[in-house]
């Protein structure tokens, strides 16, 4: 028995444009973003039943990506909180350099292992929510490909999770490109990881499309 869980990160949004951390916070999609979103979808389109089932987050970036994506494909799309980004606190609405020169411990310490955001949600507390989110999926597609449009702190804890990994994992991994897209296939409960920040078709986008 094969499942597929494919993650996608959403599409640029105007705070992405502006190089703001977001976390929970909503700001839409941007111009480039709507394009991003627009070549991931068509990628999938000529890929045959490049899935059978489409979630995302709730969040305005992850749920426009992912409605471009559902209309392209002809899916149904639900949408669900527990697929948002991880809370961080303080840091939302600041740039990496603001953070660095605020919270130089903090932010180091997301090279070394879990992030520790002030205020924010924790990496314990992140993973619960993926483990919690997965194994809906898992139990609810058992045999099938679906595909979770989602944010890149997410995304990490889903790929921790489902690979065993430790807390460490969250500082070996990399979010990727926006709508960029990983997958795990889980096979008589084993999971391994089969595509990881694949953005190819990013490589598509026209300075006129990126402006």
């Amino acid at each position: 028995m094969h499942t597929r869980l494919i993650f996608i990160r959403h599409a640029r949004s105007t705070w992405n444009d502006l190089g703001r951390w977001q976390g929970q916070a909503d700001p839409p999609l941007s111009r480039r973003g709507h394009a991003e979103a627009h070549l991931l979808a068509e990628r999938l389109r000529l890929q045959p039943r490049a899935f059978d089932h489409l979630y995302a987050s709730d969040l305005q970036r992850a749920a426009g990506t992912a409605t471009i994506v559902a209309e392209a494909l002809g899916l149904p799309l639900t949408l669900d909180p527990v697929w948002r980004e991880r809370a961080v606190g303080e840091w939302e609405g600041l740039t990496s350099e603001e953070i660095e020169a605020r919270y130089p411990e903090h932010w180091a310490s997301r090279l070394r292992g879990p992030m520790e955001a002030p205020g924010g949600e924790g990496p314990e507390e992140v993973l619960q929510r993926a483990r919690r989110g997965c194994d809906a999926l898992l139990e609810r597609h058992r045999d099938q490909s679906v595909a979770v449009i989602s944010h890149g702190g997410m995304i990490l804890a889903c790929l921790v999770h489902l690979l065993g990994l430790p807390l460490a994992g969250f500082g070996l991994l990399v979010g990727g490109e926006h709508t960029a897209i990983s997958q795990v296939t889980i096979t008589d409960g084993h999971a391994r990881l089969t595509r990881l920040n694949d953005a190819a078709h990013l490589f598509l986008m026209t300075p006129q499309s990126a402006s």
